[in-house]
Order: structure tokens, then C-alpha cells, then sequence
């Protein structure tokens, strides 16, 4: 049996846009739960942010304390490093393969890696140069089992 190349396109064509949904979908997490986290860390309790968020209490101490409990994790989309290849590291700042795959340069701001001022790939917590995003792919490359 052969496939129809029109039905087959309109797969993969769903699979891509699914595959870019679920990816600002996590952007769009990890941005939240950073905003949260900011929110107590400018000393708001975690009731007060509950109310105002409508969530509940507990959630909101999930979304506090989940940093401390699961380890590092990338700046850029959140993941955690059991969810990912390798986290490359930088001064209080990670970046796992996918995003570095991603990063291109953008807006003009400081890299969170090098400091340097120039464009940048912006994520929730942090900013990645040109450079920086080569050597990360190199780091990647290298870890990479052949």
C-alpha cells in the first residue's frame, strides 16, 4: 500500500506546527512560572500571590520551591536536566541542547554567558549571544555519542 502524498503532507505539516505549539507552550510555562517566582521573591507571600493569581496556596509553593528540589535546570524553556541531553552552564545561568539548536540572535541585550552587548536569543531567565549559542552546539557535538 502507498501513502497519499497529500494526506502525508498535511501530516507532517500538523506535526510541525504541533511540535512549534508545545514548544511555546513551555516558553509560555516557564515564563509564568518565573513571573511567579519573582513575584515572591519581591516579597509577596505565597497566600498573597495565590489570591491574586487565583491559585491555590500549595500551587504556588510548587512553583517556588520546584527550583530548589529539581536541580538545574535551562533558563531558556525551563527544562529540567533529567529532560534534556546536557545542560552547557554559564555564570547562574544553563542552557540545554534544543534551545542552544534554537538560539539566534535577536534583540540587542547582555549575554548572560559572556556579558558581551549585542544581539541575543532571550529567554524568561536569560540571554544568549551568537557565540556563545556556537560554543554550546560545539559543547553539544562533542557530548554527543558517535
Amino acid at each position: 500500500m502507498t501513502l497519499d502524498d497529500s494526506l502525508l503532507r498535511q501530516a507532517r505539516d500538523a506535526s510541525t506546527r504541533w511540535a512549534a505549539a508545545q514548544d511555546r507552550a513551555e516558553l509560555a510555562k516557564a515564563e509564568y512560572h518565573h513571573a511567579v517566582r519573582r513575584l515572591h521573591a519581591a516579597g509577596g507571600s505565597m497566600r498573597e500571590i495565590a489570591e491574586a493569581l487565583a491559585l491555590s496556596h500549595q500551587r504556588v509553593h510548587q512553583i517556588v520551591d520546584a527550583v530548589r528540589r529539581a536541580g538545574p535546570s535551562c533558563s531558556f524553556c525551563g527544562k529540567g536536566k533529567d529532560d534534556v541531553t546536557w545542560l552547557v552552564t554559564g555564570p547562574n545561568v544553563f542552557i540545554c541542547d534544543g534551545c542552544a539548536a534554537r538560539a539566534s540572535g535577536g534583540a540587542t541585550g547582555e549575554c548572560s554567558f559572556c556579558g558581551k552587548t549585542t544581539a541575543v536569543f532571550a529567554g524568561p531567565e536569560a540571554r544568549i549571544c551568537d557565540s556563545c549559542a556556537v560554543i554550546a552546539r560545539e559543547v553539544s557535538a562533542a557530548a554527543s555519542p558517535r
